[in-house]
């Protein structure tokens, strides 16, 4: 009840602004606010918004432990693609690709931040970003898989990728193949 009276303009008895909730009981009410969904979304609220929107200047108690801080917030959630990350590893290839990039061209001028800044490019001619095909280097595995014909946006994607299981599965696929004296692009014959 503290929270409610002391951020009324985010949260009352009857509504939760962050979570667009209606709670129409007290049980449904104390469920809601005491729920992990609910401290997520509001420890997302506050690291868009920033601790300046809660009511007296006061810092308010998230239910969970791990409250954002300025220095963390990029690695926890991206506020221009509404994402949460789980890692720092995460967060950076989301940076780095396309979905960000996309949002970041229809979010207005005034957000500027896109990239870490360790991980800006130097300087990159605008023709190399804007298309994958132009983008693809099939000689180095660091950017594609000649395997899987997959793309990556960064090395730590290509590490991923090639510890996976649609890449270990396309690796056993193509020895087998190599092993009874076919080509993996070969048509497979039929018994004569």
């Amino acid at each position: 009840d503290r929270m409610i009276r002391e951020n009324s303009h985010i949260f009352t008895d009857a509504q939760c602004k962050v979570c667009s909730a209606l709670l129409i009981s007290e049980s449904q009410k104390l469920a809601h606010y005491q729920s992990k969904k609910h401290a997520n979304k509001v420890r997302r609220y506050l690291s868009i918004h920033g601790e300046e929107e809660l009511a007296h200047g006061k810092k308010m108690k998230l239910d969970t432990k791990q409250e954002s801080s300025n220095g963390e917030d990029r690695n926890k959630c991206c506020p221009i693609c509404n994402m949460t990350f789980s890692s720092p590893a995460v967060a950076t290839s989301h940076y780095l690709g396309k979905t960000h990039a996309k949002n970041m061209k229809q979010q207005s001028p005034k957000v500027e931040e896109v990239v870490p800044p360790q991980k800006h490019p130097a300087t990159l001619p605008a023709s190399t970003v804007s298309s994958n095909e132009e983008n693809k280097d099939v000689t180095d595995p660091d950017k594609f898989c000649s395997l899987c014909h997959a793309t990556f946006n960064n090395p730590l994607m290509a590490k991923q990728h090639y510890v996976g299981k649609k890449h270990r599965k396309q690796e056993t696929k193509h020895k087998l193949m190599a092993h009874y004296g076919r080509t993996p692009d070969a048509p497979a014959s039929s018994f004569m």
